[in-house]
């Protein structure tokens, strides 16, 4: 059975002029909702208030100690894509944390970035998947 994914975000104008929605692979799918994952705030999905990660818990702690910020991120992600995304059997998530050097116009910034890895077999089709993103924190933002 094939079955279709879209792209998020959701282009509705699409609809209204009779084209089709923009689609996507499953890989693809997967990623976008990983990211969704990732980058929600607990409370923010009114529906499901745990819904997210324990990232932006962790945002701005800066006298935390960094290891074990890092193992909280990590376990956070692997329980969150576990239990949400049920097309992907998670088998281990890695986690970097870097500095990164920012130029600006007038100042230079020195931001913490994580790179997020998940490792998983897609359920439908045994096939592995990976799945790498990088987020810079204090204050949270994409690369």
């Amino acid at each position: 059975m094939n079955e279709l994914y879209y792209k998020l975000p959701f282009d509705y104008s699409k609809l209204t002029t009779g084209e089709d929605a923009t689609q996507v692979t499953i890989e693809e799918s997967l990623a976008q909702f990983i990211s969704v994952i990732i980058t929600t705030i607990f409370g923010e999905y009114k529906y499901d208030p745990e819904f997210g990660t324990i990232i932006w818990d962790t945002d701005f702690n800066l006298l935390a100690n960094p290891n074990q910020l890092k193992d909280l991120i990590k376990e956070s992600v692997h329980e969150k894509v576990t239990q949400y995304e049920k097309r992907l059997k998670v088998t281990e998530v890695t986690l970097g944390v870097n500095e990164n050097t920012l130029s600006y116009e007038t100042n230079i910034r020195v931001k913490k970035r994580l790179d997020i890895i998940v490792y998983g077999v897609i359920k439908n089709t045994n096939e592995p998947y990976y799945y790498k993103s990088s987020y810079f924190l204090a204050p949270f933002s994409f690369k």
